[in-house]
């Protein structure tokens, strides 16, 4: 299993998923840096990968370009290192550098069988390195590929030119819960009052995730709901200012009703923002994949609200935990929120046992362990020339 990130959500899908995959039977080693946590594990870890550079440490554009240039092609070259003299029997990615693996990925195909999994069926923003012409080499190169929804399926098979035979949907899988804290407790540990209706908006705050037209309505909300209070809590991409936020709070008047929290929330504070909350909001703009903020108020069993874009809508429609609306619209989505937060049992009370078990990882892990033997048995269709 290969993990560039090393934390955040990649970790926690990462890390559930190969703990599920040692239960069903597999030797598993993880690939990854220094940032993942040193925590009791039942697969082994080699922090052979270097960590990308934080934005913090950065110098200028230049000088994140070209460490992102150098540790990607270093990454690429100890993965391929490591995994053919290891022998593995499947080599698993999780994220890459298309740029460079267009090429490196490619190298490794020709000895291991190797399987993908495509978070992003679409690039979150334009940059360089996920270019579309480097994505369309790179998408071709793997024997398996994995999606999590079946419309990132469609979408790589009309978009990219993939053959659907050679791509999975398997299911994001929810990690249960083990003693969360308490509303009470998660609101007094971050300071939250504790007699609001409270709207929790996480995760990487980039432009495509509508914040802007989450405080646009807010300020309607605040009119019919005078306790209603917002939670922002997630890290700023690089070249990212939250000041735009910050002025149409002012612009509002909404600064008695949202609490921020702009940085990287670390994952055993991450439940407290979930558990305080009473509703989970995501009014993205474009956004063509799962989310795992969205697997993560599941867990939580909160109802949600979410746009129209992506996987979100085709769960939260067949699942009935909350509502579904256009992206771009303060109105609706206003409408939304109160309907929900005006009928919270009833949409907490779809979160049902055969919900859990059809987001369960160990049913994710079975389905991807049967993508590995697929993979295999690709990897040896073509060495035979059939």
């Amino acid at each position: 299993m290969v993990e560039h990130a090393g934390r955040g959500g990649m970790y926690a899908y990462a890390d559930a998923l190969c703990r599920w995959l040692c239960e069903s039977g597999a030797d598993v080693t993880v690939l990854t840096n220094s940032l993942w946590p040193d925590l009791p594990k039942p697969y082994k870890l080699e922090r052979c990968l270097s960590a990308f550079i934080d934005k913090k440490e950065q110098w200028s554009q230049l000088h994140w370009a070209a460490d992102r240039l150098w540790r990607g092609l270093s990454n690429s070259l100890r993965r391929n290192r490591f995994a053919i003299r290891a022998g593995c029997d499947v080599v698993h990615m999780q994220i890459g550098v298309p740029l460079i693996d267009q090429f490196f990925l490619r190298s490794l195909a020709r000895h291991l069988p190797v399987v993908l999994t495509v978070h992003d069926v679409q690039p979150h923003c334009d940059r360089f390195n996920t270019r579309r012409s480097f994505l369309q080499r790179y998408f071709h190169i793997p024997h398996r590929l994995i999606v999590h929804f079946q419309d990132g399926k469609k979408q790589l098979v009309d978009n990219w030119g993939v053959c659907g035979d050679r791509i999975d949907v398997i299911p994001h899988g929810i990690t249960p819960l083990h003693n969360p804290p308490t509303i009470t407790d998660a609101r007094k540990k971050l300071n939250l009052p504790l007699d609001s209706r409270i709207v929790l908006f996480f995760g990487s705050i980039r432009d495509n995730k509508g914040l802007d037209i989450l405080l646009e309505a807010l300020e309607i909300i605040r009119l019919r709901m005078p306790r209603i209070f917002l939670v922002v809590a997630g890290a700023l991409p690089r070249d990212v200012s939250f000041e735009p936020y910050s002025n149409l709070i002012k612009r509002y008047d909404l600064s008695q009703h949202v609490q921020d929290f702009v940085h990287f929330i670390a994952e055993e504070d991450v439940d407290y923002f979930f558990a305080a909350s009473d509703l989970v909001v995501l009014p993205y703009l474009k956004f063509e994949a799962q989310s795992g903020v969205l697997l993560r108020a599941y867990a939580h069993k909160k109802p949600v609200v979410v746009s129209k874009v992506g996987a979100m809508a085709e769960l939260v429609y067949s699942d009935d935990v909350g509502l579904v609306v256009e992206p771009g619209a303060p109105e609706p989505l206003a409408e939304a929120i109160i309907s929900v937060l005006g009928e919270l049992d009833k949409f907490q009370s779809h979160y049902s046992p055969e919900l859990e078990r059809k987001y369960s990882w160990k049913h994710a892990a079975e389905l991807t362990m049967r993508s590995y033997e697929l993979a295999i048995n690709s990897k040896i269709q073509d060495t035979s020339g059939l």
